[in-house]
């Protein structure tokens, strides 16, 4: 029976004009201004996402929001995140509520998803409205008006969150929003400053003549040029100075040169003149001198736009005398326009290019020279700037080298202030999988106590993959790895399932067969046997499958034992040319020699146009362990094959092989005792027999 023959009505789809008539009825004294902030905070929202809501809880939330957002009044952000009820609020959601009230800015709505993302929590129902209001001289919401005619924007973010949080989780999740949101403003406030900044930091640049060439200058400042051109996104800027204590010389933050996210105050351990003494000797040798322009990534993530971390692009300032005296600095994030241009087309990126193919004296339209490049150009970028020429230069004909040869190496460079290291993994492209890139990074992790790493991952048009790791190591501290050996291991796990079965066969086989055995059947086994089978079991199924033949060669048995994550089967393989086994024909014959059948694994190989098919049993003695291959393995073999020919019979007694370690000829033996006496004085039934063998085990076998 449906709602309607029960003379219930079903609640009709939401739509624009059932909100503005129910608003009007719930809320008569305030319903133009309610009326005109629901047209508002719906226009985005299609006929579909209005009807997934109902009626009186979008009015609610409506309602809840407009409250919330009338009460921001004169404050700069309003963060809201809580557990609405229906008694409370007006709607009660299956999930916890997240909502800001500031002024409209770009940045806004990106910047709060990241933060949601990067807590693991999934958004349900977003609605983002821009809004034209004007406010009271009390900061209370007057008018609802056109974005366009309104004296103010601003946004309302309402984001349903997938699941109800607890009260303290909210309370963090709100401060954190509270900190985004103020960062945002900073950041969008300074925006033009900081592009000033830029020409402050080109003047510097051109003033460092004393100590850098004419070449490096012109680079430099095409390159902060190049940054004006919408490649980079300005969040912070700041200044430092060398000055003069007691102690020496001290590095310090120049008072008042702080924009955007820089200008915080507690956001630098130099606002204090740190004395040249007290820092890293690795790290006091960059301050006072280097490349005049200094590309790095800081530690800590941009909470503006996209969880990365930031750029940090600097110049040093040079004194008349042509000493090192300062650093603007700049942080921010390179727009997807950047990274989308032609590193040979950026500048400073194409001077390194073009650094590189000078020292190897490659000419334009040569193989080398195209290859060059496009090794370049795969590059991530953050990896051009932040290398110097004779490290790109390395890792670039290295990898032009591995095009050639099947090989695996690793390269690795440290970040120029210890904040990370970068390693860059070349191999051929059909070794490259998730799993193995998994490995690597878990490795470069555990080895550089890594406390979080990016990776880039390049498939060029050839045969090569390049994988690029960021490893952030823990309070800027490198812990010193041989890098022999962490390339040794990189290589190991870079090594196949195939590479290891070669070896094998050769060591086990010599040169020739080896690689005959290899090339006959490695390509022929099916992927599930390449990822389930070890390589040393491998080469016992290869001999097996080696020796099948027409006649009494058709069927083999193979005994093994196996540990699978930490569980111990013994595997009984059995080997067939021509025809599948199937279960019914085995499985009592196992039975019979008291093993428990766990699973079973089915294997076809087609090899000189014939069928061969390997079936793998999982099995448990008659105790419920495995077997002790070593002493009971090939009588167990032998039993299987010789009931499987017809010359021996399949019946419970044949569990004396496993449990008294008889022979299947001796079991024989006994089963013609059983049955003479079974004739001469039939008291008892054959299989009543059986089972006192079986449970007399000893007995048994003395009497053979």
């Amino acid at each position: 029976m449906s709602l309607t023959d029960r003379g219930v009505r079903p609640e009709p789809p939401t739509t624009v004009d059932a909100l503005l008539e129910r608003i009007a009825l719930r809320f008569p004294d305030r319903a133009e201004l309610l009326r005109r902030f629901a047209e508002a905070y719906t226009r985005r929202l299609d006929a579909e996402e209005l009807a997934d809501v109902p009626l009186d809880d979008l009015v609610g939330e409506i309602a809840s929001a407009f409250a919330f957002a009338d009460a921001r009044g004169g404050r700069t952000v309003a963060v809201r995140a809580f557990n609405p009820t229906r008694a409370e609020h007006g709607y009660e959601p299956a999930g916890s509520v997240l909502e800001t009230s500031t002024a409209d800015s770009p940045f806004l709505f990106d910047s709060v998803t990241e933060e949601l993302q990067a807590r693991q929590l999934r958004i349900r129902r977003a609605v983002h409205p821009v809004l034209g209001l004007e406010r009271g001289p009390d900061g209370r919401i007057v008018r609802v008006l056109p974005v366009r005619e309104a004296p103010s924007r601003e946004s309302v973010m309402h984001f349903e969150l997938d699941r109800r949080l607890p009260e303290a989780e909210l309370d963090d999740l709100a401060e954190a929003v509270r900190r985004i949101l103020e960062d945002v403003r900073l950041a969008v406030r300074d925006f033009g400053a900081m592009r000033e900044a830029v020409g402050r930091m080109i003047e510097v640049a051109r003033a460092g003549a004393p100590l850098y060439g004419e070449e490096e200058i012109a680079e430099t400042v095409a390159f902060l040029r190049w940054l004006l051109d919408d490649n980079f996104i300005f969040l912070g800027y700041r200044e430092y100075e060398l000055v003069d204590t007691p102690e020496g010389r001290a590095l310090r933050v120049v008072p008042g040169s702080g924009l955007g996210i820089l200008s915080k105050p507690g956001w630098s351990s130099y606002e204090r003149p740190v004395p040249l003494s007290r820092i890293e000797p690795n790290l006091r040798a960059r301050i006072e001198g280097g490349d005049q322009l200094i590309y790095s990534k800081t530690n800590r993530p941009s909470t503006v736009h996209r969880r990365a971390r930031m750029d940090y692009i600097g110049v040093r300032k040079v004194s008349p005398e042509g000493r090192v005296v300062g650093e603007c600095r700049m942080v921010g994030l390179f727009t997807s326009k950047a990274y989308m241009e032609p590193a040979s087309k950026t500048p400073l990126l194409g001077r390194k290019l073009r650094r590189i193919l000078e020292a190897e004296d490659l000419y334009e339209g040569s193989h080398d020279y195209k290859a060059v490049v496009a090794i370049f150009e795969s590059f991530p970028k953050d990896e051009l700037f932040a290398a110097s020429p004779e490290e790109l230069r390395r890792q670039v004909m290295g990898l032009l080298h591995l095009q050639e040869q099947r090989e695996v190496r690793l390269f690795v460079r440290r970040d120029l202030y210890g904040r990370s290291v970068r390693l860059l993994v070349g191999m051929p492209r059909d070794r490259f999988n998730s799993e193995l890139r998994k490995r690597l990074q878990d490795l470069f992790v555990e080895r550089f106590h890594g406390d979080g790493v990016d990776y880039h991952l390049s498939l060029g048009e050839g045969q090569l993959a390049a994988l690029h790791f960021d490893v952030r190591v823990r309070e800027g501290r490198i812990p010193e790895v041989s890098f022999e050996e962490l390339e040794r291991e990189v290589v190991e796990l870079c090594r196949t399932w195939e590479d290891r079965l070669l070896d094998r066969l050769l060591e086990v086989h010599g040169p020739e067969r080896g690689r005959e055995l290899f090339d006959r059947w490695a390509p022929r086994f099916p992927e599930p046997y390449r990822a389930s089978t070890p390589v040393d079991l491998a080469l016992l199924d290869i001999d097996h499958l080696e020796r099948l033949a027409p006649g009494d060669g058709s069927f083999l048995v193979g005994v093994v034992n196996r540990d699978q994550d930490g569980e111990v089967l013994t595997r009984i393989r059995l080997f067939r040319l021509g025809e599948r086994i199937e279960l019914s024909e085995v499985v009592p014959i196992l039975e019979h020699l008291g093993l428990r059948v766990v699973e079973e694994i089915p294997t076809h190989v087609q090899a000189d146009g014939d069928d061969r098919f390997l079936h793998d049993f999982g099995v448990l003695g008659p105790d419920g362990r495995p077997l002790e291959v070593e002493t009971a393995g090939r009588r167990v073999a032998e039993a299987i094959r010789a009931v499987w020919r017809g010359e021996t019979e399949s019946d419970s007694l044949n569990r004396l092989v496993v449990t008294a370690g008889l022979d299947h000829r001796q079991v024989t033996v006994l089963r013609a005792y059983r049955k003479y006496h079974h004739r001469v004085r039939a008291l008892f039934t054959s299989e009543y027999k059986n089972q006192a063998f079986a449970e007399n085990p000893g007995i048994a076998a003395k009497l053979v």
